[in-house]
């Protein structure tokens, strides 16, 4: 059947349109080229089904395209645009705050290997980076034992090459204190000849060797972070030893925060609380030092209450109520005079009464309280040498005159009443304070005593 010649206009036109939008081959105007008009008219080749299926290809293309404008793809961008979008500034949003480091107690130390001291690989000669030598030192703390001499001087040996690597050590130490785990050389055999209580506790003594401001600043990373009393007292000494007065405040932060911990059960049952006690008689008010202060820097009052707190029958509590009632809060011998009346309070019950009294009225600071919480445990100050087995086992000097602490809550029934007159306190001061932590804590000590 023959086609119409509008037909094969048409069809001839479509495909001309076809193959100018492809730019390919020569510009069709209508017209058949002359071999394409033979073989049409021969009939060896027909050009329909070519035409017809270009045709489709055509629109086929043609909606395809449509499809992807009006539905473009969305390809991920490139590596370089990432990053580039990373590290462009957010003009319109503000800078997020930076958060306070977040205080944390030890995590549960790795297994110690159970391997036998003398299977530890040798050092080698060359030279070791300090992150080689922290890695040799985990690798040392982390055995079963028995540590041997020959090793505990490859110890001491390299702490001494970290503190000749300068700062160039620090990053390798801080990277291992920020893992917030330790071993302790207490309970490994043969770790005493280590000459420090812990891993940790050498790294931070090694801090403290290297000094500079890459050490300074990697003490008191630790210390914003860690929850252990008694690493937070050591860092305390360090870090105001290097910036005297700085960190005062930060320090009782830290001390009431461990304290807070401990009332909440966060750090362990078996903790020593004593050095964060410590950091407040330390660091607190010094208007209302500790005894030890008292003694130092006022030895005048410090042994006129220790000695009327010794009279016998009590007879000093009129003295050391006239000390402690002066109206100035920052009297001197006011805190001691309080301290020794909370000595006498167990013993005698116008001296329980007195300082009752004075908790009651709000006159017993935050920083005289956690003094006194010691002696209404037991704690008795006396002049003159030690004597006896329940006397301190180290001797103070002050003003060329001796004194010790005793302790004079040694019988169950003295324990009993110790407690007790701690709990009348307790119910005077207000919960959360330093002064009822001081008081929990010793009253948690005397229990362990009854217990025993």
């Amino acid at each position: 059947m023959k086609q119409s010649p509008d037909a094969a206009g048409g069809e001839r036109g479509i495909y001309a349109a076809s193959r100018s939008e492809l730019k390919s081959g020569p510009e069709l105007k209508g017209e058949v080229a002359p071999d394409c008009a033979a073989n049409w008219h021969k009939g060896r080749v027909s050009m329909l089904p070519y035409r017809a299926v270009a045709a489709l290809l055509f629109v086929a293309a043609l909606a395809v395209s449509a499809l992807f404008i009006s539905h473009p793809r969305q390809t991920s961008p490139q590596p370089e645009t990432q990053a580039a979008a990373a590290s462009a500034p957010d003009l319109k949003t503000p800078p997020a705050p930076v958060p306070r480091p977040h205080r944390e107690a030890l995590a549960q130390s790795p297994p110690r290997a159970a391997v036998a001291g003398a299977q530890f690989p040798a050092p080698q000669d060359e030279t070791r980076s300090p992150r080689q030598l922290v890695g040799d030192l985990t690798r040392l703390s982390a055995m079963a034992g028995p540590i041997t001499p020959e090793q505990a001087a490859q110890f001491k040996q390299d702490l001494a090459e970290l503190v000749r690597g300068g700062s160039a050590s620090v990053p390798a130490i801080q990277e291992l204190l920020a893992k917030n785990q330790d071993f302790r050389y207490g309970e490994l055999s043969g770790g005493e000849q280590l000459e420090y209580s812990s891993l940790r506790a050498a790294l931070i003594d090694t801090l403290k060797q290297i000094g500079g401001p890459e050490a300074h600043t990697a003490l008191l990373q630790t210390f914003q972070t860690t929850a252990v009393p008694g690493e937070l007292l050591e860092l305390s000494k360090n870090l105001d030893q290097q910036a005297p007065g700085q960190y005062r405040e930060q320090f009782l932060i830290a001390a009431q925060e461990t304290l807070n911990m401990a009332a909440a059960n966060q750090i362990g049952t078996n903790v020593e609380l004593g050095p964060a006690f410590r950091m407040l008689q330390n660091y607190g008010d010094v208007a209302q030092g500790g005894i030890a202060d008292s003694a130092r820097t006022d030895p005048q009052n410090f042994l006129s209450a220790v000695t009327l707190a010794s009279l016998p029958d009590g007879q000093g509590l009129d003295g050391l109520m006239q000390m402690a009632d002066n109206p100035n809060p920052t009297a001197a011998g006011k805190a001691i005079a309080t301290e020794m009346i909370g000595q006498l309070a167990g013993q005698y019950s116008d001296a329980f009464d007195a300082l009752l009294q004075l908790a009651r009225s709000g006159r017993i600071s935050n920083g005289v309280w956690v003094q006194l919480a010691p002696i209404l445990a037991g704690d008795a100050y006396q002049l003159g040498s030690p004597q006896g087995q329940n006397a301190s086992s180290v001797a103070q000097r002050s003003a060329d005159q001796a004194y010790q602490i005793v302790d004079s809550a040694t019988t169950p029934d003295e324990i009993n009443h110790r407690m007790a007159m701690i709990d009348q306190f307790l119910s005077v001061v207000p919960g959360d304070s330093a002064a009822a932590n001081a008081l929990r804590h010793q009253q948690a000590l005397l229990a362990g005593k009854l217990a025993k």
